[in-house]
């Protein structure tokens, strides 16, 4: 049974999978089934059981409840669901969302200005999680190696973009949406 470091980490492991299995594979992603306690997510010992539409996922209480403590969305250590290649394509996907409700954003406190905050913070968190898998040192090498993009999904990702785990693009990314958070609330910091 696969297991996830956080609950966040589970809903996105059976997107991209069910992104794959579908008519257009890695064309659409939609989010996975929320939660229902007692339904499809149940209490175990030591772990919730999240009954997906692709199977049973483990979430141990322990690596959620340190990742939430951490402010560490995904988790904590590397992913052994998602790979470095569909870390990017989520970065980018919550990045071209959060651009949307950035740019309708009316300035007033609230849920709006929340969505937007945790748009930017899940696009930089996801291209972080991809650069996990950049090789060490400035002669690690200039991109994510083959290795590290293990699923369909991520590979079709890549040969569709082939700089999409590059270093350079990976830090550029993770500069532009981290500069635009910090940048969105300096400006509402008054708000």
């Amino acid at each position: 049974m696969p297991i996830a470091r956080t609950l966040w980490e589970a809903q996105i492991y059976v997107a991209l999978e069910t992104a794959q299995a579908g008519p257009q594979p890695g064309e659409v992603l939609a989010p996975a089934p929320d939660f229902e306690l007692g339904d499809n997510l149940v209490e175990g010992p030591d772990a919730w059981t999240y009954r997906s539409p692709i199977g049973e996922i483990t979430i141990p209480y322990s690596s959620q409840h340190s990742s939430t403590r951490l402010g560490a969305h995904w988790g904590l250590g590397r992913s052994q669901l998602v790979d470095a290649a569909e870390w990017a394509v989520v970065g980018h996907l919550y990045a071209d969302r959060t651009i949307a409700a950035d740019m309708a954003y009316d300035g007033q406190p609230g849920q709006a200005r929340y969505h937007v905050e945790l748009g930017w913070e899940l696009a930089a968190e996801a291209i972080r999680e991809a650069m996990k898998s950049l090789p060490e040192g400035t002669n690690g090498g200039d991109a994510v190696p083959d290795s590290e993009i293990w699923t369909s999904f991520g590979a079709d990702a890549k040969a569709r973009d082939p700089y999409l785990v590059s270093r350079a693009r990976l830090e550029d990314d993770l500069e532009y949406y981290a500069g635009t958070l910090a940048d969105f609330r300096a400006l509402y910091s008054d708000s």
